[in-house]
């Protein structure tokens, strides 16, 4: 008689615990090296200053001016009466914002002196220059 040896072989299985262990460091180390960008900003690319200070402000007014001279507030396209507008009636506030003036590095200087100028008419003295 012949004895058959029967082995009793198990189904492979996959352990997917160690899996979901590296893939949620992997997430965890891409959440805190991810660089977020600010959503309000405008495709503008800033000049280069060695002195810029930080410009996060928080009650604050945003004007982008494109290199094509074109004017938005707070991401809104806007022309010079509107602009004049806004600026008015911001500075007629109880706490008068700070005007955050971002220009494209290929601007010409006479859009920005006019937004500058504006803001002083409109007695705003607190503004900064964006630069990166």
């Amino acid at each position: 008689m012949s004895e058959r040896v029967f082995s009793r072989h198990r189904k492979p299985k996959i352990d997917v615990v160690p899996l979901i262990d590296v893939l949620m460091v992997l997430i965890i180390f891409f959440l805190v090296t991810m660089q977020f960008q600010d959503l309000r900003a405008l495709n503008v690319k800033l000049p280069k200053i060695e002195s810029a200070g930080s410009n996060i402000v928080r009650n604050e007014l945003i004007i982008s001016i494109k290199a094509e001279g074109e004017t938005f507030v707070n991401g809104n396209p806007t022309d010079r009466d509107d602009l004049e507008k806004v600026l008015k009636s911001s500075a007629s506030l109880k706490k008068k914002p700070m005007v955050l003036v971002v220009a494209d590095e290929n601007v010409p200087l006479k859009f920005v002196t006019e937004v500058v100028d504006l803001c002083r008419l409109n007695n705003l003295e607190d503004f900064r220059l964006q630069a990166r």
